[in-house]
C-alpha cells in the first residue's frame, strides 16, 4: 500500500495517514487522556464528589481499556481499523455530550468505562497497528513521527482545556471539546484504511513446517519466551507510570514546594518527551532497539530513586523532570518498536494488544496501590523506592526479552 497508493487519491496516500493519524493522536490524547484531572476541581465544588471516587471512575477506564485491547488488536489486524477507529471516537464525543450533563456518580462510572473502550480504539496502538499496516518495513520512522507530534499532547490538551473552564465552566467545555473529537471522527472515516486495503508485511512470515498446524499469531507469540519478558517491562513501566502521573503535585506539595514550582516542573515533563523524540528521530540510525530499551530502563529507576533522596531544591527537580520526561518519551516507541523485533512481524495488532492488557491493568491498578502505601508508610519516600524497584523489575524483563530474542 505504500507503495501501490503513492499516487493515488490524497487521503489513500501513506504520507497522508500518517500526518493525518498523527494529528488525531494529538488531539485524542490531549483531550480524552490528559484533561481529566482538570475537570476534578470543579466538578467536586458543584457536585460534592470526593477526589477519591472520581479518580476511581478512571482507574476504571483505565482497566476497561487494557481489557479490550486484545479483541482491538485482532480486529485491526483483519482491516477494521477504519470502523473501529471512527465509532470510538464518535462514542468519545458523545460521552463527553453525556458528562456536561451529569449529576449521577453511578453513571459517571458507566460515563468512563464508555471512555475507557474508546482510548482502547483510538489512541497509539490501534493507531500503530494501522501504520504497519500502511508502511510495512518503514513503520519505525513512521512511528517516531507519530508520537513526536502526539508528544505534545499534554501541551496541547492541558492549556486548552484550563483556559476553555476559566472561560466557559466546566460543562460548557466538555461541549465543545465533544465537537472537536467529532472532528477527529470524520477524519478517521476519511483516511484510515478499511478491510479492502491490503497491508503491507513488515517481513516475510516464517515458513510453516510441513505437517505442524499453522497457529494463530497471538498463541505463536505467547510461545515466544520474549513475549513474556516484555509482558514484565510494559506492565511494570505501566504501574509506575500512572503511579508517578496521579501522585507527583501531592508528593511535592508534601514536601512544601511551592506551587508554582510544582507547576513549572510537571509542565517541563512533556516537553521533555518531545525533546527525547526528537534526538531519537535524529540518531535513529546510530542505536538499535536493544540500546534504546536499555537506556530507559536505566534512566527509569535513577530518576525515581533520585526523587526518593528527598530532593525539593528547584534545580535537582528539573534533573529530575529531564531525565523522568525524556524517558517517558522513548519508552512509547520502544513499545511500537519492540513487538515486530523481539517477537515476530506477524499479527502486530492482536501481538501489540496482548502486550497493552497487562499494561493498562497496572496503569488502572497504579494510583491505588501509591495510595495504600502512602497511607500504609506515611509517606511518599518508600513509595517512591518501590517504584524503583519495579522499574528495576521491568528493566530485568526487557533484558530477559532482548536475550531471548536474539536467541530465537
Amino acid at each position: 500500500m505504500a507503495e501501490a497508493k503513492a499516487a493515488g487519491p490524497w487521503r489513500k496516500r501513506p504520507s497522508t495517514i500518517l500526518w493525518m493519524l498523527s494529528l488525531g493522536q494529538l488531539i485524542s490524547w490531549g483531550l480524552v487522556y490528559y484533561t481529566f484531572p482538570l475537570f476534578v476541581v470543579p466538578m467536586t465544588q458543584e457536585l460534592g464528589w470526593s477526589r477519591s471516587a472520581m479518580f476511581g471512575a478512571l482507574s476504571a477506564g483505565l482497566l476497561t481499556a487494557g481489557l479490550c485491547s486484545i479483541t482491538v488488536g485482532a480486529w485491526i489486524d483483519r482491516g477494521h481499523g477504519r470502523l473501529l477507529m471512527t465509532c470510538g471516537s464518535v462514542l468519545a464525543a458523545l460521552l463527553f455530550f453525556l458528562w456536561s450533563r451529569i449529576d449521577s456518580l453511578p453513571m459517571f462510572y458507566v460515563l468512563w468505562v464508555g471512555l475507557g473502550a474508546c482510548q482502547a480504539v483510538t489512541l497509539y496502538e490501534p493507531a500503530f497497528a494501522v501504520i504497519t499496516r500502511v508502511y510495512g518495513p518503514r513503520y519505525k520512522q513512521a512511528i517516531l513521527l507519530m508520537t513526536f507530534l502526539g508528544g505534545l499532547a499534554s501541551t496541547f490538551g492541558i492549556p486548552f482545556a484550563q483556559l476553555l473552564i476559566e472561560r466557559i465552566g466546566w460543562r460548557p467545555s466538555l461541549d465543545v471539546m465533544g465537537i472537536i473529537v467529532l472532528g477527529v471522527a470524520l477524519m478517521h472515516w476519511l483516511i484510515v484504511p478499511g478491510p479492502q486495503e491490503k497491508a503491507v508485511p513488515i517481513a516475510a512470515p516464517k515458513p510453516v513446517e510441513e505437517g505442524v498446524a499453522k497457529r494463530s499469531p497471538l498463541a505463536t507469540a505467547i510461545r515466544v519466551p520474549a513475549f513474556w519478558g516484555l509482558v514484565v517491562a510494559f506492565a511494570g513501566y505501566g504501574l509506575a507510570f500512572s503511579a508517578m502521573s496521579f501522585h507527583l503535585i501531592p508528593l511535592l506539595d508534601d514536601r512544601g514546594v511551592p506551587i508554582g514550582v510544582v507547576m513549572a516542573i510537571i509542565a517541563l515533563i512533556g516537553p521533555m518527551q518531545v525533546v527525547g523524540r526528537v534526538l531519537l528521530m535524529v540518531g535513529q540510525r546510530h542505536i538499535t532497539t536493544i540500546q534504546l530499551g536499555a537506556l530507559i530502563y536505566f534512566a527509569f529507576p535513577i530518576s525515581m530513586g533520585f526523587l526518593a533522596t528527598g530532593i525539593t531544591d528547584v534545580y535537582p527537580l528539573i534533573l529530575f523532570a529531564v531525565v523522568y520526561g525524556v524517558a517517558n518519551g522513548l519508552v512509547t516507541i520502544l513499545r511500537g518498536m519492540a513487538v515486530p523485533e523481539f517477537i515476530g512481524p506477524e499479527g502486530y495488532g492482536v501481538v501489540s494488544g496482548a502486550l497493552t492488557m497487562p499494561t493498562n491493568v497496572m496503569r488502572a491498578a497504579g494510583p491505588l496501590l501509591a495510595s495504600l502505601a502512602w497511607g500504609a508508610f506515611g509517606g511518599y519516600t518508600p513509595v517512591l523506592w518501590g517504584l524503583a524497584v519495579i522499574m528495576l523489575v521491568a528493566a530485568a524483563g526487557f533484558a530477559a526479552a532482548a536475550f531471548l530474542s536474539k536467541r530465537a
